[in-house]
């Protein structure tokens, strides 16, 4: 009875402790192409994903589905990629083959933002056979433009992308009176981050056919709209150890997965028998979806059995888990409050650095060097370069995160304060910008003693959800972080970074 009882438990607790937090992940903008297409990560193969995309050519939608593969080279700020796509229809007899290739020149602006210009390199090869007709690209036009507003710990992407691409139908000459014109107007936005990230396209696509039948021109045209996302997910789940004799309790175990989705709405004409079109305009949408096959890999297990029950036991024991907290956890001590050093430590061990593209194989020149290497300086005067958290207080202030306390100093043994953390949380966010300009007023009753450095990152603290004011309504903006409150804070950001940016840059755009 016991056991099984300890069994229940274990299973409970299991189902219980389930937090969707994206871990080490990319979902790096332009992987899904610009086709209006959706694509999967292929795990065993380099450069190469499980991809989707609808059809229209026909008049009616086609679900194509199959590979795309993808391979850049960076070369002094061009980059060369090439998009080759095998994708098929079996049930609708349908086969596309496409080669695209694209020159992209990078630009870092005086702000630090970096703006991209992408043309095609030469014509792209694409090849559509579908019941018998083959319809081969003659001419094509692609113009693309991002801006990268790169912050501490999140790349923050959006711009827009044109594609104009003349078929012909039948005969693959210019001169081919049976052509159908594509036409597509896309809008994206992504992010990068190593919690998460994500990419969205939102995409208006015309159609034109031109064709000549039996008894005469045959016109037709038709319109959808297509949004497109991807992003990396992953979860934590605690996993009670059933055997009583193990030198550890039970630990998390992270899963991780890619998921894509496609939803779609065309309004196309009807074909009467003889395949020809009528007046009347059929609406067809539909939702369609990748995902890959789950990874698993188990977390350190801390050593707190001391804070087992307390209130902030699950975020201390994920950030230890996670090694966001420095050590075994066997000295963490409930109350003690955090100096400077130990959180800028914390907040640059969660935020971790962003991933680059796993396409891109950048050429370097070698220079040989002739001078010595210069002794390292530390941008703080009371922050030598030894001191134990050095790497990071230097990390953060290369970052941006801080500035340190004023007069050349950091302050690493003085206790944070609140205004302090909040100040550098959302400074690693890079949202300082949506607090109200020119005046901030913070929803808290204690407004006019929050620093004035540190009153738009309270404010856009609290809309994110990060904080909110206490049973009298202050923020206490003074008051000195324990262990245990920054251990929550963090795991909070965490979460923040992992679900809540997802939503607001896919699952926001695709209901709207």
């Amino acid at each position: 009875m016991q056991k099984m009882l300890k069994k229940m438990i274990s299973v409970f607790i299991i189902a219980a402790v389930i937090l969707g937090i994206p871990l080490n992940t990319m979902a790096v903008e332009g992987s899904m192409g610009y086709e209006g297409g959706i694509s999967i990560e292929n795990q065993t193969e380099k450069d190469e994903y499980q991809y989707s995309e609808m059809c229209f050519l026909t008049g009616k939608p086609v679900l194509l589905t199959g590979t795309l593969t993808i391979k850049k080279t960076d070369k002094s700020g061009e980059i060369n990629a090439t998009y080759t796509y095998r994708l098929s229809n079996p049930d609708q007899n349908v086969t596309m083959n496409r080669v695209v290739m694209y020159t992209t020149k990078k630009e870092t602006k005086s702000n630090g933002q970096i703006t991209e210009s992408t043309t095609l390199s030469r014509t792209p090869t694409e090849v559509i056979t579908a019941g018998g007709i083959t319809y081969r690209l003659i001419d094509a036009q692609f113009s693309r433009s991002v801006l990268t507003d790169p912050k501490p710990g999140i790349n923050y992407n959006a711009g827009e992308f044109y594609t104009k691409k003349v078929y012909a139908v039948g005969a693959a000459t210019l001169n081919n009176p049976n052509t159908i014109t594509v036409d597509m107007y896309g809008k994206l936005y992504a992010y990068d981050q190593f919690w998460s990230s994500t990419q969205t396209q939102k995409i208006n696509v015309l159609i034109e056919a031109n064709l000549t039948g039996n008894n005469g021109p045959v016109k037709w045209g038709g319109a959808a709209e297509v949004i497109a996302s991807n992003a990396r997910r992953n979860k934590f789940q605690y996993s009670v150890n059933e055997p009583y004799q193990i030198s550890f309790d039970g630990g998390y175990v992270k899963s991780t997965w890619d998921e894509s989705s496609l939803s779609y709405t065309a309004r196309l004409p009807e074909f009467d028998s003889n395949n020809n079109p009528t007046d009347v305009i059929k609406t067809y949408s539909d939702t369609r979806s990748l995902s890959s096959a789950i990874e698993t890999q188990r977390l350190m297990v801390p050593d707190l059995k001391h804070i087992r029950g307390f209130w902030a036991e699950e975020p201390i024991k994920i950030l230890y888990s996670l090694e966001v907290i420095p050590g075994t956890g066997a000295d963490f001590k409930i109350g003690k409050y955090v100096t400077r050093a130990e959180f800028v430590t914390m907040l640059t061990n969660a935020l971790k650095d962003i991933p680059v593209d796993p396409n891109v194989r950048t050429v370097t020149v070698v220079r040989r060097q002739t001078k010595a290497t210069a002794p390292e300086i530390s941008p703080f005067n009371d922050v030598s370069t030894d001191h134990p958290n050095y790497e990071a207080i230097k990390k953060a202030y290369q970052k941006g995160i801080t500035r340190g306390s004023g007069n050349g100093r950091f302050s690493p043994n003085t206790y944070i304060t609140k205004a302090e953390a909040i100040k550098m949380i959302v400074s690693a966010l890079g949202l300082e910008n949506l607090a109200p300009y020119p005046y901030t007023s913070a929803p808290f009753s204690d407004n006019d003693q929050i620093p004035d450095y540190a009153r738009n990152a309270a404010f856009v603290a609290n809309s994110l959800g990060l904080i909110y004011p206490d049973e009298a309504g202050r923020f206490n903006p003074n008051a000195k972080l324990s262990n245990e409150f920054t251990a929550n804070l963090i795991y909070d950001l965490i979460r923040y970074m992992g679900d809540e940016l997802i939503k607001d840059y896919r699952d926001r755009i695709m209901e709207f």
